[in-house]
C-alpha cells in the first residue's frame, strides 16, 4: 500500500516507508487477535451446543449448486462456503467459518491502516483497531458465514484507495501509474463487493455524491475514473446477466420484504439510537467523534468526503427501512477517523496515557458483561436466564420472530434433530411409496438440513428462494413429506394427511416448531402446481 510521492527527498521516503512498516506490523497484530479471539468463540459456542446457523445450511446447498446468482444473492458467499465445505468439512465450527474470522481479522487490520493514513499515531491506530473488535454488532457478524462478512474489508479497501486518490490530488498528482493503480484497486474491490451483496451500490452512490459536493470532487476528472467504473460493471456483470435472465429475481425479493412487512420498521430517532447500542454504548464517542471530525475537522479536510458519505448513508438507510446491521461495513471509516481525531484533541501525554487505557479498559470491561446477548456462548437455558437477570435484549429485526432465544441464536439450533425427523418419516414408508416420496418444507431451513444432514434420502425441495428454481426434481406429489405451512396439509388438497410426530422445542421459533406430515395422493401434479409455492420473501 506504499504510495511513492514526487518531490521527497530520500530520507523522506525512508522515514514514511518505516512508519508505514509499523502500521502494518501494528495491523496485522491486531488482525491476528481478531483471528485468535473468533476462532476461540465457535470452540465455545460449539462446546455451549450451538451449530450451524440457518442461512449457513443454505448456503452450503447454495454451493453445491454454483451459479452466478441466486434469488436472494450474488454468488461469492456460496462460492467460499463451498470452498470451506470441501477444505474443512462441517463438522468444526473453527473450521467451517475460516472465512468469516479471516475477514473480521482483515476488517481490524484495515482499520489500522486507515487510522495511521488518516494521520493517527500508533497508539490511535490501537484505539481504532480496538473499537471495531469490541464492538457487538461486529462480534455478532463475523461470528458466522454471511453476506455481511466481507463487507467491511472491501469497502474499507474502496475508500482507503479513494483517499490514497483524494491525497495525490492535493499534491497536483493526477495521473500516472500511481492514480491508475488505486483506481483499479477501488473498482476491483468494489466489483467483488457486488459480486457478494448488492448494499454496497448505496454506499457507491453516497460515496460519488460526496465527492461532488466537496473538494475532492477533482479526482473524478482522472480518466482513470472511468477505467475504475468500467472494472467495477465488469466485475459485477456475470450477476447482472443471471439477474436479467431470472427476470431480476433479487429485486423481487427485495420488494416482496418491503410490503409483507417481514422486517421490522422503526423511527428515524430509534433507528440513530440502535446504531448506538449495536456498536456499544461506550464506543460512541469513538465513532460519533469521527463522523463529526470528517465533516469540521482542519486536519480532515482532504477527507472530508467520508464524513458527507456518512450524512448521506445514514438517512438512506432509514428511508430504505434497512436493518440496523446494513451499516456495519462503514463504520471502520469513522473508529478509524475517531481515533486520528482523538490523536490531535488529547495532545498532553498524561490524557494519553491515563484516560484511554481507561476508556479501553471499562469498554472490554461492557463488552464481558454483555458477550451472551451478542453470541451464544452459554447453554440455551443459561443463556435466557442470564439475558433475562440483566435485561438484555438485542434488538428485533423480524417480526414474525417470537422465541425465548434471540432469533440469531434459535437460528443455531435443532436442525439436525429436525432433518432426522423428516429423514425418519421418510424411512417409515414401504419401499414402493418410498421410490416416489419427497420430502417437502416450506423454508430454506429445513429443507437445506435435511440436504445437508442426511443425504441418504432423496433430496428435499421448497418453494423458498432459490429452491423454487431448483423445482421439484421430478417429484409428482403422490408420496410428500411436509414440513411448515404448505401448498396443502389436509384432505381437500391429498386423499390421506397423516401426522408422523411433531417437533416442539421451545427454544426455537414457532414457525420451526409443529407436526411432520405424510400426505398421499396429491390433487393434481405438482410439477403443474410448483408456481403457487414460490415464496420469496
Amino acid at each position: 500500500m506504499a504510495v511513492t510521492i514526487e518531490g521527497m527527498t530520500e530520507g523522506q521516503r525512508e522515514r514514511k516507508s518505516s512508519a508505514l512498516r509499523q502500521a502494518l506490523w501494528l495491523a496485522l497484530a491486531f488482525g491476528l487477535l481478531k483471528y485468535g479471539l473468533q476462532t476461540l468463540g465457535q470452540v465455545v459456542m460449539q462446546h455451549a451446543g450451538y451449530g450451524i446457523f440457518r442461512d449457513e445450511l443454505y448456503f452450503i446447498v447454495c454451493g453445491r449448486h454454483l451459479a452466478w446468482g441466486y434469488v436472494d444473492q450474488p454468488p461469492m458467499v456460496p462460492l467460499l462456503t463451498r470452498i470451506s465445505e470441501l477444505v474443512f468439512g462441517i463438522h468444526s465450527l473453527a473450521l467451517f467459518r475460516t472465512f468469516a474470522s479471516l475477514a473480521g481479522a482483515a476488517e481490524v487490520a484495515l482499520t489500522g491502516v486507515l487510522a495511521w493514513r488518516m494521520g493517527g499515531s500508533r497508539w490511535a491506530q490501537a484505539l481504532a483497531m480496538t473499537g471495531v473488535l469490541l464492538a457487538p454488532m461486529v462480534i455478532g457478524i463475523d461470528a458466522t458465514i454471511s453476506t455481511n462478512m466481507l463487507e467491511p474489508a472491501l469497502w474499507t479497501i474502496v475508500a482507503l484507495a479513494l483517499m490514497e486518490l483524494a491525497r495525490l490530488a492535493e499534491r497536483g498528482v493526477r495521473s500516472g501509474p500511481v492514480v491508475a493503480r488505486w483506481w483499479v484497486v477501488m473498482g476491483a474491490a468494489a466489483g467483488l463487493c457486488i459480486e457478494n451483496k448488492w448494499t454496497i451500490v448505496f454506499f457507491l452512490v453516497c460515496l460519488l455524491a460526496a465527492l461532488l459536493l466537496t473538494e475532492q470532487r477533482k479526482i473524478l476528472l482522472s480518466k482513470w475514473f472511468a477505467v475504475g467504473f468500467a472494472l467495477i460493471v465488469l466485475i459485477a456483470l456475470p450477476n447482472l446477466i443471471w439477474e436479467v435472465h431470472h427476470q431480476w429475481a433479487t429485486l423481487q425479493l427485495l420488494h416482496n420484504d418491503q410490503v409483507d412487512g417481514k422486517n421490522v420498521h422503526v423511527g428515524p430517532v430509534a433507528f440513530v439510537l440502535n446504531q448506538v447500542k449495536v456498536l456499544g454504548l461506550l464506543m460512541a464517542p469513538l465513532w460519533i467523534a469521527g463522523v463529526v471530525w470528517l465533516l469540521a475537522g482542519r486536519r480532515a479536510k482532504t477527507f472530508r468526503f467520508l464524513g458527507v458519505t456518512y450524512a448521506l448513508f445514514l438517512p438512506l438507510m432509514m428511508i430504505l427501512h434497512a436493518k440496523d446491521y446494513y451499516l456495519a461495513a462503514i463504520y471502520p471509516l469513522y473508529f478509524a477517523a475517531g481515533a486520528a481525531a482523538w490523536d490531535g484533541w488529547l495532545q498532553k501525554a498524561w490524557l494519553r496515557r491515563g484516560v484511554v487505557p481507561a476508556y479501553v479498559a471499562a469498554n472490554v470491561a461492557l463488552t464481558a458483561v454483555v458477550l451472551p446477548a451478542i453470541l451464544p456462548v452459554l447453554p440455551p437455558v443459561k443463556e435466557i436466564a442470564y439475558m433475562q437477570r440483566l435485561h438484555l435484549a438485542p434488538p428485533k429485526m423480524e417480526t414474525g420472530a417470537t422465541a425465548t432465544l434471540p432469533q440469531y441464536f434459535a437460528d443455531m439450533l435443532d436442525w439436525r434433530h429436525k432433518a432426522n425427523l423428516l429423514a425418519d418419516a421418510y424411512w417409515s414408508l414401504p419401499a414402493a411409496e418410498r421410490k416416489e416420496a419427497v420430502i417437502y418444507a416450506k423454508n430454506y431451513g429445513d429443507a437445506s438440513a435435511v440436504n445437508v444432514y442426511r443425504p441418504d434420502v432423496p433430496t428435499a425441495i421448497s418453494g423458498h428462494q432459490n429452491y423454487f428454481l431448483w423445482g421439484p426434481r421430478g417429484a409428482t406429489g403422490k408420496v410428500m413429506i411436509i414440513f411448515g405451512d404448505s401448498i396443502a396439509t389436509d384432505e381437500k388438497e391429498f386423499d390421506s394427511v397423516q401426522v408422523y410426530a411433531r417437533d416442539t422445542n421451545p427454544l426455537v421459533e414457532p414457525y420451526e416448531r409443529g407436526p411432520i406430515l405424510i400426505c398421499k395422493g396429491l390433487h393434481g401434479n405438482l410439477e403443474t402446481l410448483w408456481p403457487k409455492v414460490k415464496f420469496w420473501y
